[in-house]
């Protein structure tokens, strides 16, 4: 279609200038006829002239199709963007960002960092600087905008962390089933004590449909289906498995690399075969965490980074550096976000290189932007530094909670932060982000109980939402709970945020563990406007695991929650009623994915279970 309206720009053109040409030179005739008539003395008058006034009218009409044709052209170079950024692997930046409104965040007196003694480091060029800024500029689109493929490819679905949901369910019997379950395996501790078991906290698995061209060129086995849909799970034995979402086949031999995975991996946002992933603990041969850049084409690892940082502040455990948070890649600038447990948020171009037609890919990352921090309250005793939850990003300001407390947000463009809020305690739940159509901006987020926790192991911790512009509360919403050490009590998950023109619109759901008992546990949805308590279901176990939603296409939303027994609930999303339990046998802490109607999450049990939506 646009090369056709090219071609007839071209001839209309050309049509246009003969017919101009032709009336102007009659034009100029006629006036020199008048001038020669005038000078000779005799008396002439300009006469109208049908085949002059013909050539003009037909340039006018001419000029009307001309402007219609490039209209025509802007239009599909307009749909061709719209089309990139749903499904391409690139999406156009600046057409994206015309789409939607751009916050710009300050801090209020009551959320400038200087209220509590923060102080924050910008490191660049491998010294502390004065000040940074980015040569190439972050711009993340909107939640939907930032996989354009099909599947769920970083912890909670996207920059957002909007949920770990692809697709919708037909819901017929409000029920679950079992339809298949792998074994997994243990890996000892660092420590050489004890053994990590299965998939951990965060654990959630990723899922994605790779196209043929991408499947033709990775180690796949020979006789898995174009149609198949790869779940991808890292888990706490230090593989990565691969299956068959609908079967539980394996799809290619797991990768070994051999350190425990406690969080969650993520893809990148491009479709390119690359799978970022951060292990959770040291050997037991004292090989220190660290962040994995691995190849999908032959599993190879191309890059490591993280386990021995010189500006790393925190000391306790033998300099502790985990990476259990789920990174996130700047596809326009080629840059990947990713905060670490050691108290340091790390930034780096990629400098990938991926040849689909060669079947290679490369990373060769440049000397890391990153910042690192400590507070008045920080100590290696208490209120330790480190971030464990997942990265938000709304356009170029990050969102992040940590262990300490605090909640940050940060221009990823300059590494300053530029407003801080006191959620009380260690945070290790993953915020989500609500952006409306007005451009409003909120984050929700929660902490465990930890260090405000009294002599009895009981407290109070907070649901809060907040501005993401200035970082003011909202509303907050308390919980008393109790803790225990090691598994803390209050709220470990992330939250689920209702999907507009569902059911669940307006409603944020959280677990809240340890609660009325140190045994037990609630679910609570609440209203995002007041906060205040639509529904709650009693469990008799606590939850660490992080509730999905299932959505059939009429907009009906259901909720899937596991516990720490093992206990997977159905739940009505209007008003918390359970309609069916599914035992998957032991302790779930993992995060499960839900793809159309088929839900997959791992237990600490030593088995990932695929079970049916119907």
């Amino acid at each position: 279609m646009k090369f056709l309206l090219i071609l007839a720009m071209i001839i209309l053109s050309f049509l246009l200038l003969c017919s101009a040409g032709l009336a102007a030179i009659r034009v100029i005739n006629m006036v020199r006829y008048i001038r020669k008539k005038r000078k000779a003395g005799k008396r002439a008058r300009m006469k109208v002239d049908i085949l002059t006034v013909i050539l003009l009218v037909i340039s006018i009409v001419l000029i009307v199709l001309l402007t219609l044709c490039s209209s025509g052209i802007k239009g599909i170079n307009a749909r061709d963007v719209e089309q990139n950024v749903f499904v391409g692997p690139v999406y156009d930046a600046e057409a994206a960002a015309l789409e939607r409104k751009v916050i710009l965040p300050k801090h209020t007196e009551g959320t400038d960092p200087y209220n509590w003694g923060i102080k924050w480091d910008i490191i660049a060029g491998g010294s502390i600087v004065d000040s940074y800024k980015r040569e190439e500029k972050i711009s993340f689109g909107t939640a939907d905008e930032y996989f354009p493929f099909v599947g769920i490819s970083a912890f909670r679905g996207d920059n957002y962390r909007s949920g770990a949901t692809y697709g919708t369910a037909d819901v017929a019997e409000k029920a679950i089933s079992d339809i298949w379950s792998i074994e997994t395996g243990s890996l000892t501790t660092g420590s050489g004590t004890s053994s990590w078991t299965g998939s951990g906290w965060t654990g959630q698995p990723l899922v994605v449909k790779w196209d043929s061209e991408t499947k033709a060129i990775m180690n796949m086995y020979g006789d898995v289906s174009d149609d198949v849909v790869e779940v991808i799970y890292a888990t706490l034995d230090g593989h990565i498995y691969f299956l068959d979402l609908e079967t539980g086949n394996y799809t290619r031999d797991p990768i070994d690399v051999g350190m425990a995975f406690k969080g969650s991996g993520s893809l990148d946002p491009r479709g390119y075969p690359l799978l970022y992933v951060g292990s959770g603990d040291e050997t037991v041969d004292g090989k220190r965490p660290r962040m994995f850049v691995i190849s999908l084409i032959d599993g190879s690892i191309l890059y490591e980074y993280g386990s021995e940082d010189e500006y790393a502040l925190r000391k306790d455990n033998d300099v502790w550096c985990a990476f259990d948070s789920s990174p996130l890649v700047d596809a326009e600038t080629d840059t990947l976000i990713w905060p670490g447990e050691n108290g340091i948020l790390y930034t780096m171009k990629l400098n990938t290189n991926y040849d689909k037609e060669a079947g290679t890919i490369s990373v060769s990352p440049e000397e890391a932007a990153k910042v690192r921090y400590t507070t008045a309250r920080t100590t290696d005793d208490e209120y330790w530094l480190g971030f464990e939850c997942s990265v938000v990003v709304i356009d170029h300001y990050a969102y992040l909670s940590e262990n300490g407390g605090m909640f940050y947000c940060v221009d990823l463009n300059t590494m300053e932060l530029i407003w801080a809020q006191d959620t009380k305690d260690d945070s290790n739940s993953t915020p989500v982000a609500e952006v409306t159509s007005t451009g409003a901006a909120y984050i929700y987020t929660a902490p465990s109980l930890h260090w405000t926790a009294d002599e009895n192991n009981h407290g109070t911790i907070s649901i809060y939402k907040l501005n993401a512009e200035d970082g003011r509360i909202i509303w907050e919403t308390s919980y008393e709970c109790n803790t225990v050490s090691g598994v803390s009590g209050g709220v470990q998950a992330s939250p689920l945020l209702g999907k507009e023109g569902t059911s669940l619109e307006g409603l944020i759901v959280y677990p809240i563990a340890r609660t009325p008992n140190a045994d037990g546990g609630i679910l609570v949805a609440l209203d995002t406007s007041t906060g205040e308590e639509v529904w709650r279901m009693e469990m008799s176990n606590y939850a660490w695991s992080s509730p999905v939603a299932v959505y059939e296409e009429n907009g009906t939303g259901y909720i899937v929650q596991c516990d720490s027994k093992g206990n997977v609930f159905f739940v009505n999303g209007a008003d918390g009623e359970v309609f069916d339990t599914e035992s998957v046998g032991s302790l779930v802490e993992a995060s499960p994915v839900v793809y159309n109607d088929t839900l997959v999450v791992g237990t600490k049990g030593q088995r990932i279970y695929g079970l049916r939506v119907r």
